[in-house]
């Protein structure tokens, strides 16, 4: 019987031992952004902004062009640095064989140096589909190929960069509108 009671001492010993919370050497906690596009019937969203990427100017004015997939060309003084250039994306939602017009508010654009008033010109704009085809009549239409009704298209163009051009991000707009015929 004493035997017994030292076996259930030990055991009680034990198991108090081994229920102590051990200490965590070290915690890291991380977030995560989590996002979906609704698209309703005759409607389309924004899913990409248009990014040229980065560049570097010289004291020769130069230009950047990108194609609706995305592919950068430079002439004159200016150099791509390899990165995060992406042409705009929409996705949208019409029925199959719909007819749809895409339009664009103007034919040049200015882009504005953040905390300064230097410029850039885009122009040329680019409208291009998945895969890239560019869309080249005015207005620039296009029949829904795909049986469910989704589509996406992009937009990209040409950035004229002036010579000494000051460092830095220049962001403008552009307003991109849709007819569903």
């Amino acid at each position: 019987m004493i035997e017994l009671r030292k076996l259930v001492a030990l055991l009680g010993a034990f198991l108090s031992i081994w229920a102590v919370p051990s200490t965590a050497i070290a915690q890291q906690t991380e977030q995560a952004d989590a996002r979906v596009f609704l698209v309703t019937p005759l409607s389309f969203v924004k899913q990409l902004d248009l990014d040229f990427g980065q560049i570097i100017p010289s004291d020769t004015a130069g230009v950047v062009v990108m194609d609706s997939a995305g592919n950068i060309f430079t002439g004159g003084g200016v150099t791509q640095v390899e990165g995060t250039q992406q042409p705009a994306r929409f996705a949208g939602f019409g029925q199959f064989n719909q007819t749809v017009l895409i339009n664009v508010n103007a034919t040049s654009y200015i882009l504005t140096r953040n905390g300064g008033t230097e410029t850039m010109l885009m122009d040329t704009l680019l409208i291009g589909s998945q895969p890239p085809i560019i869309i080249n009549t005015n207005p620039r239409r296009f029949r829904i190929a795909n049986p469910a009704g989704f589509f996406f298209f992009t937009i990209a163009g040409r950035l004229q960069v002036p010579a000494n051009a000051v460092p830095g991000v220049y962001e403008g707009e552009f307003t991109v509108t849709l007819e569903y015929e």
